[in-house]
């Protein structure tokens, strides 16, 4: 099945009585790239949430993020008084007042304005009852990217397919041309050895041989059997269930390095132009494949 690599989703949770927000998107990349902005709440389950999220999608750039809608309201722990710091605040205040000469009191609100005097000791959660509250939401989001990246598979799916018929009546178009290739130079061959040496009587015999010679090196029989041989191959990814963005990649390398192996052999300029239409299929095909799982 085609996928895109590219979508986005969000869906929301709950967590004692808090309202959050876990929100993907995903982009392009040769491998999976999975990267993950959770926060300390969640940070016991950023293994299990690369597990759960890898076995879901296979390739690209995921990018996770969980975050509460209202980080200030996730309260659920104790206020704990720093009292060491208190010490040290208060033996500060003495030594400033020592040395500078200062006079009045320290009153308890000079304490209550120090940042970190009074912190907050958040009640531990089990990694248990975070993973059930996290879980049900991840997935409803994973099911959301999922749908997205198969819908515009579709798409690129269609796409491919017409390239790939393109591709077809180009090689087709070629495999009709080659007796004429032959003909042709065949025809060039005895004009120029008529206008070189117009005396002398073309040798019918060795004419054949020299057109014989040139159809040997430009053979592109075999070229055009594997390339039909690729295209093939990969008309049946179309069907199959697992990602295959990887393997269309190799075979879009492999039939562009047939396509280059035709060019470099052709005399004949309609095959060298259908040759170049080819090689701009290809090359368009590769843009789209790069976007598929």
């Amino acid at each position: 099945m085609i996928k895109s690599m590219t979508a986005f989703a969000q869906t929301d949770f709950s967590l004692n009585g808090v309202g959050g927000l876990i929100l993907i998107r995903t982009y392009n990349s040769r491998f999976l790239d999975l990267s993950l902005r959770t926060g300390h709440v969640w940070a016991s389950l950023e293994d299990r949430l690369k597990s759960f999220i890898a076995a879901r999608i296979a390739r690209g750039r995921v990018e996770v993020s969980i975050q509460f809608s209202s980080p200030e309201k996730f309260k659920s722990g104790t206020p704990i008084l720093n009292l060491p710091l208190a010490r040290s605040y208060w033996t500060l205040f003495g030594e400033l007042k020592e040395t500078l000469n200062l006079t009045g009191s320290i009153a308890l609100g000079d304490f209550l304005s120090l940042k970190e005097l009074i912190v907050f000791q958040e009640d531990p959660h089990s990694e248990e009852e975070l993973w059930q509250t996290i879980a049900p939401a991840l997935e409803k989001a994973l099911s959301a990217i999922e749908r997205m990246r198969s819908a515009e598979g579709k798409n690129l799916a269609r796409d491919l397919q017409s390239r790939i018929k393109s591709l077809q009546r180009g090689i087709e178009a070629i495999s009709l041309r080659l007796p004429q290739m032959i003909e042709a130079y065949r025809t060039r061959l005895s004009l120029r050895i008529q206008k070189i040496a117009p005396e002398v009587e073309c040798d019918s015999q060795r004419l054949a041989q020299e057109v014989a010679l040139m159809a040997d090196r430009s053979d592109i029989s075999e070229e055009l059997v594997r390339l039909g041989s690729h295209l093939k191959q990969c008309q049946t990814l179309f069907k199959e269930k697992k990602p295959v963005g990887k393997k269309m990649e190799f075979l879009l390398q492999e039939m562009n390095r047939e396509v280059n192996t035709i060019g470099s052999k052709s005399l004949d300029s309609d095959i060298t132009h259908q040759v170049v239409s080819l090689k701009a299929e290809l090359e368009k095909m590769r843009e789209q494949v790069q976007n598929i799982e």
